[in-house]
């Protein structure tokens, strides 16, 4: 079983082009001759702005309980669920748009959620995973076609999810993710008198932010200042020491590596002091005995209000691009999954509908989208008090720019014999990772085929590049 060459050959036009892009002019400055970068540069013209926030459910969030049959489905549904099933008449009924599928409600425990797919705000992604190539049941059975590796392991997935790259152990390159890629592509066109990198990290280092050219910045939820010193004597010594090239090459980088935190932390000072406050309220800090659902919407609400507060800085960062990664965890629901799944799954809908309300404040809906993005979805069949690791999953988009109140891909049939199950009973991806950020990326400003194929290196094996979610 052998890869496509390609993947190879992109491989080393990634690593050529953005060894060359790192080397030519640093962090920012003047592009070498480029001509992939040349065409990218060339699509920013304008001074439109444009933000992807990344939710990430850590652990593998249960898609079966998230969108769920409400017709003569849900019997099978039932069937196969047993323990897990949640009460039909609870399910919130969604009427997708041009839907040729069967009926679906969204999990109760997410009014927010259903009130923007009404609205026309919000789209539901069905069936999508991590792929090389499309994959049938029966191809998977028989070990024909490549997989990403280490298809059911948390780590594993969570750095396909994100960096998209089956690589060798052989291979130099350094490891970096498809939100680092495409803004490694776009700064100099959009941010080029930036001096902060348009990578937001909410939630810690991420492998999806991971550039050759930019890294992300990690910015905490509570309140940021500019570090200052109450000892001027070890104030001056310390400005000395940063300001002093360090023959030793490891001092040397731990030097220029917390002087730029120094500064950056210092310019997002800054820029916070000069926001407004939001009005929007956003899920506040839980009291003593609360839902642990109140725990979970503060924990991503903070999360989501710091972001839509670097939103309202973008003029004074000199952002017209952004990219921001957050993440909510306690996904692993292998047991306790129908009294833990609902809590989780409210949090997420209150805090994702607060950010919602404060991009309509901020008066950049249609400029901000949020993707919600996890491992791989789990078993549809029960353990017998929750569900194991498994690979398809149910997702959604948000944002003004969104055609939402749609389904996009499809909702499996449920049979045991299904051909959208692998013979163990995993849901088969039929829209790969790649076509779904490469679907962002374009209403980010990368509509280049030789550009998007560098960020999403398996998405020529997908006939469809664009899946049609986002508005023009």
């Amino acid at each position: 079983m052998s890869h496509d060459p390609r993947c190879g050959a992109r491989r080393r036009f990634l690593r050529n082009s953005l060894a060359a892009l790192a080397g030519g002019y640093g962090f920012f400055g003047a592009p070498a001759s480029l001509s992939l970068l040349n065409r990218v540069w060339a699509q920013g013209a304008g001074d439109d702005y444009r933000a992807l926030v990344c939710v990430f459910l850590l652990g593998g969030n249960d898609g079966h309980n998230l969108v769920v049959p409400r017709g003569a489905e849900y019997a099978l549904y039932a069937q196969r669920r047993r323990g897990l099933t949640l009460p039909q008449a609870s399910l919130l009924p969604l009427s997708p748009q041009g839907w040729g599928g069967y009926p679906v409600g969204l999990h109760p425990a997410m009014p927010e959620m259903a009130q923007l797919f009404g609205q026309g705000r919000l789209a539901i992604l069905g069936s999508v995973g991590a792929l090389l190539q499309p994959v049938t049941r029966e191809e998977h059975q028989n070990g024909s076609v490549p997989l990403p590796p280490q298809l059911f392991s948390h780590n594993d997935q969570q750095d396909f999810w994100q960096n998209l790259e089956v690589r060798s152990s052989a291979d130099p390159t350094p490891v970096s993710g498809w939100g680092g890629r495409l803004a490694d592509l776009v700064h100099a066109s959009y941010n080029a008198d930036a001096t902060l990198s348009m990578n937001l990290s909410l939630a810690g280092t991420n492998a999806f932010q991971t550039g050759h050219v930019l890294q992300s910045i990690g910015v905490d939820t509570g309140e940021i200042r500019a570090i200052r010193s109450r000892d001027p004597d070890a104030a001056a010594a310390f400005q000395s020491f940063l300001a002093t090239p360090q023959s030793n090459a490891l001092a040397d980088e731990y030097r220029r590596t917390t002087r730029r935190a120094i500064d950056d932390y210092a310019t997002l000072a800054t820029a916070l002091d000069g926001v407004p406050p939001l009005t929007t309220p956003f899920p506040p800090p839980p009291e003593v005995g609360a839902p642990a659902a109140d725990r979970f919407a503060f924990a991503l609400g903070s999360q989501l209000r710091r972001a839509a507060e670097l939103i309202a800085a973008r003029a004074t960062l000199r952002h017209r691009r952004q990219v921001f990664f957050c993440s909510l965890g306690g996904f692993d629901t292998h047991d306790a999954q129908m009294s833990d799944q609902p809590q989780l799954l409210a949090g997420l809908s209150r805090a994702l509908a607060a950010f919602d309300a404060a991009t309509r404040e901020l008066g950049v809906d249609p400029s901000v989208t949020t993707f919600v993005a996890s491992e791989f979805g789990r078993s549809l069949t029960s353990n017998g008090d929750g569900s194991d690791h498994s690979w398809g999953n149910h997702l959604f988009v948000l944002g003004g720019g969104v055609r939402g109140g749609r389904i996009y891909g499809s909702m499996p049939d449920l049979a045991a014999a299904s051909a959208d199950f692998t013979w163990d009973g995993h849901l088969l991806p039929r829209i790969a990772v790649d076509q779904y950020g490469a679907t962002l990326a374009r209403w980010f400003g990368v509509t280049d085929a030789t550009a998007l194929d560098t960020i999403f290196p398996n998405l020529h094996a997908f006939a469809q590049g664009d899946l049609g979610f986002m508005q023009a």
